[in-house]
């Protein structure tokens, strides 16, 4: 049916147009005029709906709507239409913790303000929404201010050093690795001052370093330093390029992946305070191996690697940062030569000696005949004392590859307790090279980035593992060593006690609900204290307070009580209702008996006082009369359920949708004349439902949860989408006689 377009534009036009009213739903339209022309004039008699009210003088009963702030504020037809015919608005649910907050977490109120301000100029009542949920809540935020305080633990940094040349006599000489001399001499830049210089201009140093004899000071040992620092000076450009910079250590070569050119040094200049890290591999840099970690006493070279090297040193030192950590060493010095510990799988793990220096013991994998198919030598560890595999912060292994067996793969393996990781590298990629030792280089941090093994789940506190590791080879045949174990001393972390959380979550709330409280001013006298406490949802945005509340009964009380102070401080005068959706699918009355119960709970400390029930309620008329029959009963058992608590109810959000028999909803564009003057009687039922069984002094209103319909959407209102009343009109009119 289509009708004519009767807009309300502005009170008086409203006022005048709609002057009479009728009181039965039947009505003999004019046959002979156009079916829109008798549907708006039919629908042109009814009066306008807060004129139907019944209620005597004082009586707490309100009529209102759902309506957005926006359309209110903006004084259009909407907000017209509202005053004309409601006696206020309800905000419901446009205003909750999850989006009124800005990123520093400080609520903003400005909006509850103005719309406060708005409906206490035009006049009428305003519904302010809800104060405390478990629903639309900043979870993630309260998730943040519950993290544990962390205390960053301060390493103890310092230098040593190791030599400056000042004590020794002009001409002092220090051993040599190969040819020419190292000789303490003048500074060339300053007489007063000695340096050793390396090389001479008759016999340039040919990949020949200066040893360097290093004690260390009582209590450092070598795996305390962090990196070697060292002044330099290249006569002209001998040696500047070459093989790149050395350090040796006991004989032991590093590479450190650059030349004296590229780490700063200048022909006859002084490169002062050049770095070579002993803990990264990135350049200039090498990771110092656990098996020279414990070291005192050592031989120190450190130069460039050159055929024609001819250069000054001065100033050598080195920088340590005790991170108060330490390693889990497997290194089979201990183990008898023969020894043999269980692989994973197939092929063999024996103590043997060490091929390039038969003075150290190292495990052997395999042998040519059977190399280890991805199978791992296992050993049984016991970590640090007072350490948990949480505080390890990585493991590396030195690794021997004989002729290139295994040296590709598919991935060093390591496995705790069984559960396998798989670094993705071979040994190869790890930078081992075939027939020779591979020291340190293979080393996997424990963690969730990339290439780093996370620590299994549920292994976190364990003190004792078996670990295995080695190449993921179908022919792995070599030699390992110092397999190690690396921990740090943790970062004091300060948990949150309960307590704290408990006042870090009433503070907020005290924040929320007191100014929410204060904004609405004198013009919200009703709100929501609890919303949706019986809701099953779990959202982003859906927090327990009640964990740290002490319980449902516990965050109620403290938000009633949160509320409470605030009004009395502002001498405003609130009622707080507890507010719960109902859907027609819903078993109404055992709903019912769960709130009422909820509420009870609430205030059995004899204290906290629940003024009322709050019911959205979302109603669907069936075209199947057994279901629209059962439907109807359900309302009747809600109210006689509420009515039983005898506490104030009021119902808000009511909506009526129209189901075809199969329980499909119909869009209302698609709804018939049938069927929307039934609908319009089911919500007739309701609202009469509601002033039949609630006591009059109990009813405190009916909110629509909309003035107007969107044909797309399923629920029916009484104005169509251009504001022109519909026969869903005449339900409202009739609930209300």
């Amino acid at each position: 049916m289509k009708y004519i377009n009767h807009k309300f534009i502005g009170l008086a036009v409203a006022a005048a147009l709609f002057t009479s009213c009728v009181d039965e739903y039947e009505c003999n339209l004019q046959v002979e005029k156009p079916e829109e022309v008798a549907g708006s004039e039919y629908l042109a008699t009814f009066d306008v709906l807060k004129s139907y009210i019944s209620r005597a003088e004082n009586a707490p009963f309100k009529l209102t709507a759902n309506m957005a702030p926006a359309d209110f504020n903006a004084h259009e037809i909407a907000y017209s239409t509202l005053l004309t015919n409601f006696d206020g608005l309800d905000v419901g649910g446009a205003y909750m913790p999850a989006t009124s907050a800005d990123d520093q977490g400080a609520y903003n109120f400005g909006d509850m303000a103005t719309i406060a301000d708005a409906a206490q100029t035009a006049g009428v009542t305003l519904y302010g929404g809800t104060l405390a949920s478990y629903q639309g809540q900043r979870a993630a935020y309260y998730a943040e201010q519950f993290e544990p305080t962390v205390i960053p633990y301060e390493p103890e940094k310092g230098r040593s050093v190791l030599f400056t040349f000042e004590e020794d006599e002009i001409g002092t000489a220090y051993p040599m690795s190969g040819n020419s001399s190292a000789e303490v001499t003048a500074d060339p830049d300053d007489p007063n001052k000695k340096v050793l210089c390396v090389g001479r201009a008759d016999e340039f140093a040919n990949y020949s370093f200066a040893k360097l004899n290093v004690k260390l000071p009582e209590g450092r040992k070598l795996g305390d330093y962090v990196s070697l620092e060292f002044d330099m000076r290249v006569v002209d450009s001998h040696g500047i390029y070459g093989a790149g910079m050395k350090v040796y250590i006991n004989g032991q070569e590093f590479n450190v992946g650059m030349n004296a050119a590229t780490m700063g040094c200048n022909p006859n200049t002084w490169n002062r305070g050049a770095v070579i890290k002993m803990n990264d591999a990135t350049a200039p840099g090498f990771v110092l191996p656990a098996g020279l970690a414990e070291l005192t006493e050592f031989e120190l070279q450190v130069g460039t690697a050159s055929g024609e090297a001819y250069y000054y040193l001065d100033n050598i030192y080195m920088n340590y940062e005790v991170a108060g950590g330490g390693n889990t060493v497997i290194d089979f010095e201990g183990d008898e030569l023969g020894k043999t510990y269980p692989m994973t799988g197939n092929s063999s793990a024996t103590v043997d000696t060490d091929p390039t220096n038969p003075g150290n013991k190292v495990l052997r994998i395999g042998t040519p005949s059977e190399a280890s198919s991805h199978s791992y030598p296992q050993f049984t560890v016991q970590l640090q004392p007072g350490r948990t595999l949480k505080d390890y912060t990585g493991i590396s292994l030195d690794m021997y590859i004989v002729n290139a067996m295994g040296i590709y793969g598919d991935g060093v393996r390591v496995l705790i307790n069984g559960v396998e990781f798989n670094s993705g590298k071979g040994p190869a990629a790890f930078g081992c090279p075939d027939n020779a030792w591979g020291y340190g280089l293979i080393n996997i941090p424990f963690g969730n980035g990339e290439g780093s093994m996370p620590i299994p789940a549920g292994m976190e506190d364990l003190t004792e593992i078996t670990l295995a590791i080695g190449a993921g080879s179908g022919s792995w045949h070599g030699y390992i060593d110092n397999i190690t174990l690396k921990w740090k001393m943790d970062d004091t972390i300060i948990e949150k006690t309960d307590e704290e959380k408990a006042d870090i979550l009433t503070a907020d709330m005290n924040a929320w609900i007191g100014g929410m409280i204060s904004a609405g001013g004198e013009a919200v006298t009703m709100w929501n204290i609890i919303g949706e406490p019986l809701s099953q949802t779990q959202d982003a945005n859906t927090f327990n307070f009640g964990e740290y509340l002490g319980g449902d009964a516990g965050f109620a009380r403290t938000a009633v009580a949160l509320a409470r102070d605030t009004a009395a401080a502002a001498a405003l005068p609130v009622q707080l209702f507890v507010s719960q959706t109902f859907e027609q699918t819903d078993d109404m009355a055992s709903k019912a008996d769960q709130l009422a119960t909820l509420v009870s709970s609430y205030e059995e400390d004899g204290e906290t006082t629940i003024d009322g029930y709050n019911v959205l309620l979302h109603a669907v008329y069936s075209k199947d009369a057994t279901v629209q029959k059962a439907n109807e009963e359900k309302v009747t058992a809600l109210f006689t359920r509420l009515a039983q608590a005898n506490k104030p109810v009021r119902v808000s959000d009511l909506s009526v949708c129209v189901e075809n028999a199969d329980g499909s909803l119909i869009q209302a564009g698609q709804v018939s004349t049938d069927d929307r003057v039934n609908a319009g009687k089911y919500l007739t039922f309701i609202m009469q439902q509601y002033r039949t069984l609630i006591g009059e002094a109990n009813q405190y209103g009916i909110s629509l949860s909309g003035l107007n319909e969107s044909s797309s959407a399923n629920k029916l209102c009484p104005w169509t989408s251009g504001w022109n009343r519909n026969l869903f009109y005449e339900g409202v009119v009739n609930g209300l006689k």
